[in-house]
């Protein structure tokens, strides 16, 4: 009976140890989750990302760098796109693009998810920025990023609670020198859209700024 028993422990051990592994993979890994690769097109790595701004202090060092879990989502933190705003179109100096344009997915998914920002300020339901969906069927979608539904301001005092759309949520709150010196925190947000077509293949995908007096940045992507 004592043999038996032991033997029956070993065998419960030895499927423990086969899952588990198994388990930790799927938790943290996300096989499901296609991270997309967005190292061409960042202008500066994280750890030095600047939105919109030319003052080193004025960073995000504190958000987690690689791939990181927000809000059930696997991206890829490691760099920084900023577009231009508006108020940025008439200066010379300006070195933001307008658009990113032709990113590769080639996935079929059901959602893309960002985790994004934007510096400055705007109107409410004003579009600051779309993401432009390109299909291998030859068509196209846009999905508009809306200041107070799907990002305000990275700098904020006060809470970090705010009246966002079902599909975003503020992804993770921070600190910087420059923020921190006004008083301020610093955010950065996660929207999953829900893809239109999920039936046709997403060949690529750009990132275009709508000009207004809010400059958005795109940190990661993710389709699932």
């Amino acid at each position: 009976m004592k043999t038996r028993m032991i033997a029956g422990l070993l065998i419960i051990v030895g499927i423990a140890l086969a899952l588990v592994p198994g388990v930790l993979y799927w938790q943290h890994v996300h096989p499901w989750q296609h991270v997309v690769n967005l190292n061409y097109y960042y202008q500066v790595k994280i750890a030095s990302a600047l939105p919109h701004d030319r003052d080193p202090r004025n960073n995000l060092a504190e958000l987690p760098a690689g791939y990181e879990i927000f809000d059930g989502v696997r991206f890829n933190v490691a760099g920084l796109i900023q577009l231009v705003g508006g108020n940025d179109v008439n200066q010379t100096s300006n070195p933001y693009p307008a658009s990113i344009e032709g990113i590769p997915v080639n996935r079929f998914c059901r959602y893309l998810h960002l985790l994004h920002g934007t510096a400055q300020g705007a109107d409410d339901q004003t579009v600051v920025a779309t993401l432009v969906l390109h299909y291998a069927d030859g068509t196209a979608a846009r999905l508009d990023i809306i200041y107070g539904q799907q990002v305000y301001d990275w700098w904020f005092t006060g809470s970090s609670d705010l009246p966002l759309a079902g599909n975003t949520k503020v992804a993770w709150v921070g600190k910087n020198p420059a923020a921190t010196s006004k008083g301020c925190r610093i955010r950065v947000f996660k929207t999953s859209f829900l893809n239109p077509k999920p039936a046709a293949r997403i060949e690529t995908v750009d990132f275009v700024s709508a000009l207004s007096p809010s400059a958005p940045f795109l940190l990661a992507l993710t389709v699932e």
